[in-house]
């Protein structure tokens, strides 16, 4: 064994070992949520910031524009400042007609990928009369993540698409329902039979509601303003 051989294996002995990409037992990366820490620096670059407030867990209240990133992140921006906070900080914050809250232990699914999260802001779609409607967006593991691109053709360049064969993380939005009466967060397709089959049980005890619903237009996007129609119903009936 030569001495620079000898002296480079001491070397690498004692160096400090390569640390993978780790994730944590809910399928988070690490390095984009360290739970019980403060919020990682601000974003050089951020989204457009909203009229708000943030209501802080020891009482505060934060006033003026939000940028919301996803659901591990908001920034309050002031002439001044911008302080990023994490829902460890924020009990609730508001964005201009949109309510947030902070929501713990569920799971979101789309298409073959599944993930659960320990907690995240979600926007509040409808919440009463026995259900939860919530909208996530944030990073996701996506093992079928799907790609867009371009390829080089005789006629100049033209789309392509392919799926990636290795485990990715992206940005995901995504509807999640639940009822009172059941443990089980559903992730809800964006149209549908499937979507239907959901919500229909939801509001067969509402006749006239149910009656003007079209179910061939129903998506997720209109789901909010139907159940909170739903809801207000319900209570109009209950007093």
């Amino acid at each position: 064994m030569t001495k620079t051989f000898f002296a480079l294996l001491l070397a690498g002995a004692f160096a400090s070992p390569a640390v993978p990409a780790q994730t944590n037992a809910w399928g988070q990366k690490k390095n984009t949520y360290q739970f019980g820490k403060p919020a990682a620096d601000v974003p050089a670059k951020l989204p457009k910031a909203l009229p708000g407030r943030i209501h802080l867990r020891d009482g505060r209240t934060v006033d003026g524009p939000i940028a919301y990133l996803d659901y591990n992140k908001i920034v309050s921006v002031s002439p001044g400042a911008k302080t990023a906070y994490t829902p460890l900080e924020v009990g609730s914050f508001v964005m201009e007609q949109d309510s947030f809250v902070v929501l713990k232990d569920f799971k979101v699914t789309v298409g073959a990928d599944e993930q659960e999260y320990r907690i995240a802001f979600v926007r509040v779609g409808a919440v009463g009369a026995g259900l939860a409607l919530y909208q996530f967006r944030g990073t996701m593991k996506r093992e079928d993540a799907v790609h867009y691109g371009a390829v080089a053709t005789p006629n100049g360049f033209a789309g392509n698409t392919y799926r990636s064969d290795a485990t990715e993380y992206e940005m995901t939005k995504a509807w999640i329902l639940k009822r009172d009466d059941s443990p089980q967060w559903l992730s809800l397709t964006k149209s549908g039979s499937n979507l239907r089959a959901i919500v229909e049980p939801l509001i067969a005890d509402d006749a006239r509601l149910s009656k003007e619903v079209k179910w061939g237009s129903l998506t997720t996007d209109k789901l909010p303003a139907v159940l909170n129609e739903y809801i207000a119903d319900k209570k109009a009936r209950s007093n």
